[in-house]
C-alpha cells in the first residue's frame, strides 16, 4: 500500500517538488517504521500520516473498509474559533452521558480542537483510529464543566462486501437530500446538501423563479461535482463568469460558466459555515466577486482542491479495498487568490450561540430571511427546514 501510495503522488501530485518535501526520504522512513508497527491500525496510521505532511485537504490516503464499523452517536463543528456540540443521537452513549448540542469541547481523547486541527482529528478518528470509547471534556451553556467517557456504538460485520458499501451509501444519500420551503409568497429557502447532479440544480431553480429572493444554506456542504457547481454559477448570474483557474502539472485550464436561460434573477443570499467546502464555498466567493447577493454566517472551511481518487486492492484470497486521494490541481479564484486554508469570509458573520444549539434555534436563517423582508423568530427559522422534504 505504501509503494501504491508513492506511485499515485509522484505521478499526479499536482507540484512536481511537492511543496519542497523530500518525498524520497520521507518514503523510506516510513517503510522502516512500518517493518516495526505493532498492529494494521499503526500501519494504517503510518501510511496516513505521510501523506498528511503535505498540509493538503484533498490528498489523503483512505484505508481499507473495517470489519467494526464506529457510531459515535455525537459530531461537533468550529462556531467562529469555538468547537461546539452540534448533534447528539439521543439514543446514544453520549446522551445518556449528558453530552449535548451546544457544549463546548474543551478538550477530546486530550486534543484541544480548533480550525487547525478539528478536519484531521476528524479524519484520523473517522478512518484511522476508530475508537471504541472516547474521553470529551466539555463547558455546558450554563458554565459548568464536565468530563465523560463515551462508549461508541460498534457494529461488526463479518466482512465488508458490496452489500456493506450500497447500504452506506443510502444512509448518504439521504443524509444529502435536499430540502426547501417557502416564507410567505416572496421567499424561498434551499438548503442544498451537497452540489450533486446539475439536474437538481435545475430543477431547484424552476421552483426558486417563482421566488422574488432566493436563501441559499450552504452550511455543512463539504462540495461535490464541478458540473454542479458551473451549472448553479450559470442558472444565478447573467453573464459568462470564470469559476476558477486550474493549475495541473505542465498546464492551466479555466472553468466556465456560461448564463443560462430560465436562471433566478432575484435577491440572492447565501449561507455558509466551518464546514462548507470546495464547490460550497467556491460559489459562495463568485456571489461576492460578482456581487450576485449576500454571505451570510461563519467562515468556511478553506479546503479547495481539484482531486481524484485513485482506488486500488491487495489480496487474493482475502481482497482488502483502499484508495489515494490526491490534489490534481491547485484552484484559483477569478481574482488570483486562493481558499486554500483560508476560507470565505461572509459579508455578515452571524453565529448561533450555544444557547441557540441547545435550544434548536437558528439565528442565522433568522436573519437572512429578515434581509429578504420577511420575518421569522430564531425558534421557527430552526423548525423551518426539518420539517420539509
Amino acid at each position: 500500500m505504501l509503494r501504491q501510495v508513492r506511485h499515485d503522488v509522484e505521478q499526479n501530485y499536482y507540484d512536481p517538488q511537492f511543496h519542497g518535501l523530500d518525498l524520497k526520504s520521507q518514503f523510506n522512513g516510513a517503510e522502516q517504521r512500518l517493518k516495526a508497527a505493532p498492529s494494521l491500525t499503526d500501519a494504517f496510521a503510518i501510511v496516513a500520516n505521510l501523506l498528511l505532511q503535505f498540509d493538503d485537504s484533498h490528498t489523503v490516503f483512505i484505508p481499507p473498509n473495517r470489519t467494526t464499523h464506529v457510531d459515535y452517536g455525537w459530531q461537533m463543528a468550529m462556531v467562529g474559533d469555538v468547537p461546539l456540540i452540534t448533534t447528539v443521537d439521543p439514543q446514544s452513549d453520549a446522551a445518556a452521558k449528558g453530552l449535548a448540542a451546544g457544549d463546548r469541547v474543551l478538550l477530546l481523547n486530550g486534543f484541544s480542537p480548533d480550525r487547525s486541527n478539528l478536519p484531521r482529528l476528524d479524519y484520523l478518528y473517522r478512518f484511522i483510529r476508530p475508537q471504541a470509547q472516547q474521553r470529551v471534556a466539555v463547558l455546558k451553556p450554563d458554565g459548568s464543566a464536565r468530563t465523560v467517557d463515551v462508549v461508541s456504538r460498534l457494529q461488526t460485520r463479518q466482512s465488508p462486501d458490496a452489500g456493506d458499501l450500497l447500504a452506506d451509501l443510502e444512509q448518504l444519500l439521504d443524509r444529502a437530500r435536499d430540502r426547501s420551503a417557502a416564507v410567505g409568497d416572496e421567499v424561498l429557502v434551499w438548503k442544498m446538501a451537497v452540489f450533486g447532479q446539475p439536474d437538481a440544480v435545475d430543477e431547484m431553480i424552476r421552483k426558486a423563479r417563482g421566488y422574488k429572493t432566493l436563501v441559499l444554506d450552504l452550511r455543512g456542504n463539504g462540495g461535490g461535482s464541478v458540473a454542479a457547481l458551473r451549472e448553479l454559477v450559470s442558472r444565478c448570474i447573467d453573464h459568462i463568469v470564470v469559476v476558477a483557474s486550474e493549475k495541473r502539472r505542465g498546464k492551466e485550464a479555466r472553468e466556465v460558466a456560461r448564463p443560462a436561460k430560465n436562471g433566478f434573477a432575484g435577491r440572492l443570499v447565501v449561507l455558509v459555515d466551518s464546514r462548507s467546502a470546495s464547490a460550497a464555498e467556491m460559489f459562495a466567493r463568485i456571489v461576492q466577486i460578482e456581487k450576485r447577493g449576500t454571505v451570510l454566517g461563519d467562515r468556511t472551511a478553506g479546503a479547495v482542491m481539484t482531486s481524484r481518487v485513485f482506488p486500488h486492492n491487495v489480496g487474493v484470497a482475502s481482497v482488502a479495498f483502499y484508495a489515494t486521494s490526491v490534489t490534481i490541481a491547485d484552484v484559483r479564484m477569478s481574482d488570483g487568490a486562493s481558499l486554500e486554508h483560508i476560507g470565505v469570509e461572509p459579508d455578515e458573520i452571524v453565529l448561533p450561540r450555544p444557547s441557540d444549539l441547545a435550544g434548536g434555534r437558528d439565528p442565522v436563517l433568522a436573519q437572512a430571511i429578515a434581509l429578504a423582508g420577511g420575518r421569522v423568530t430564531p425558534e421557527e427559522a430552526g423548525r423551518l427546514l426539518a420539517l420539509r422534504q
